[in-house]
Formats: structure tokens, sequence, C-alpha cells
């Protein structure tokens, strides 16, 4: 449950200070790869905390 909450965290943390960065750049190709990354980022944190809370309740079973 901890590597969820920091993970989180980071994610956050992350999504801020890139759509901060694109939004000041303003520039379109940059704000599409910002975008793109972004969706990737999120996608593999989804995807990490479900497999680490089937581990956690297999390892509870």
């Amino acid at each position: 449950m901890d590597n969820l909450i920091s993970s989180a965290i980071a994610v956050a943390v992350f999504l801020a200070f890139v759509i901060g960065l694109a939004v000041s750049i303003k520039s379109i190709p940059f704000a599409v790869i910002i975008l793109v990354v972004s969706i990737m980022v999120c996608i593999e944190f989804f995807q990490s905390a479900k497999e680490g809370l089937k581990n956690d309740v297999n390892k509870k079973a």
C-alpha cells in the first residue's frame, strides 16, 4: 500500500511539472509529446497498481 501512495504522489508531481512546462513553452509538438508520455505514465501506474493490489490480496490469503 505504501508503494501505491508514493507512486500516486510521484505521478501527480510529474504530471504537474510537465503540464506546467508544456503550458509555459506553448509549442504544439511539445504538447503532443507531453500528452503521449503522460498517457503512458498513467497507464503504467494503473497497471502496476492493479498488479500490486492483486499481490497484496494473494499474500493475505
